[in-house]
C-alpha cells in the first residue's frame, strides 16, 4: 500500500497528494485512494470517473408494473466507495462547502444517505478537478463562483 513517504521521490505525486489533501474531510488515506483511482484511468471523464466509484445512480423500471427508486450501482470498486464514505463524514462535519450542500439537500427532503452520497460525489469531482488542473484548494473562490456568502 501507497503511504505519503512513498512520494519523497516523486514531486508530481507529492503536489497531486498535496493538492487533493487541501480538501479539508479528505484525510492522508482518502487522498491516496483517489490519487490511484485517478492514475489508474487517466483518460476517465467526470462521469466515467463516479461510474468506477460504483456512485452513478441507477433505476430499475419494466413498463408499468416495476419502478423502483433510484439507487447507486455498486458496480465499482468498494474499496474507492468504503474509503471515501467516512471522509464524508468527516467533510460533513468541518468543510463549510460540503456542510452547505449537505444541508441544502437535507432542506429539500433528501435523506441523510442519499444526501452524503452527493456530497462524496462532489468531493470526487473536487478532487478531479484539482487533479487534473493541478491546484490548491480554495474555499473562496468555490463559493465566490457559487454567489454564496458565509457568516
Amino acid at each position: 500500500m501507497l503511504s505519503p513517504d512513498s512520494f519523497i521521490g516523486d514531486s508530481k505525486l507529492s503536489n497531486d497528494f498535496n493538492n487533493i489533501k487541501s480538501i479539508k474531510g479528505v484525510g492522508e488515506l482518502s487522498a491516496i485512494v483517489l490519487l490511484h483511482l485517478f492514475i489508474k484511468y487517466p483518460n476517465a471523464n467526470q462521469k466515467q470517473i463516479i461510474s468506477l466509484t460504483g456512485l452513478d445512480p441507477i433505476q430499475k423500471s419494466s413498463g408499468t408494473s416495476i419502478k423502483k427508486l433510484p439507487k447507486i450501482s455498486k458496480a465499482g470498486s468498494k474499496i474507492y466507495r468504503g474509503t471515501l464514505f467516512m471522509s464524508v463524514l468527516s467533510a460533513i462535519r468541518y468543510n463549510p462547502i460540503c456542510t452547505y450542500f449537505y444541508e441544502k439537500l437535507k432542506e429539500k427532503g433528501k435523506h441523510s444517505t442519499v444526501a452524503q452520497i452527493a456530497v462524496m460525489r462532489k468531493i470526487i469531482l473536487i478532487a478531479f478537478s484539482l487533479y487534473k488542473n493541478n491546484q490548491v484548494f480554495d474555499e473562496e473562490k468555490y463559493f465566490k463562483q457559487k454567489g454564496v456568502k458565509l457568516c
